[in-house]
């Protein structure tokens, strides 16, 4: 089977303030794209939570502006992103 880079994995990984807030507040924004992502992981610790959202880059080519959405929320302190493309890798080595 080939892959192909359509097959590459955004992942968002975000900290913000524990707050009822943060959760819907990041996806929102998937939901106004009508994207539902892959994998979404929330962990509380202490005074913060540590999100993890991953989604196929090609449901999002405007991942980077998603990326820049999601910093702007009042109750986010840091956004990274990575795209992990080792799946096209591995089929393809």
């Amino acid at each position: 089977m080939t892959m192909t880079s359509d097959d590459a994995q955004v992942v968002f990984h975000v900290v913000g303030m524990a707050d009822t807030n943060l959760l819907p507040r990041l996806l929102e924004h998937f939901c106004l794209r009508d994207i539902v992502p892959d994998h979404v992981l929330a962990e509380r610790q202490g005074d913060e939570m540590r999100v993890t959202i991953a989604i196929r880059r090609d449901a999002c080519p405007e991942w980077e502006a998603v990326a820049r959405k999601l910093g702007q929320i009042f109750v986010v302190k840091s956004v990274l992103t990575s795209v992990d493309d080792s799946a096209r890798q591995t089929a393809a080595g």
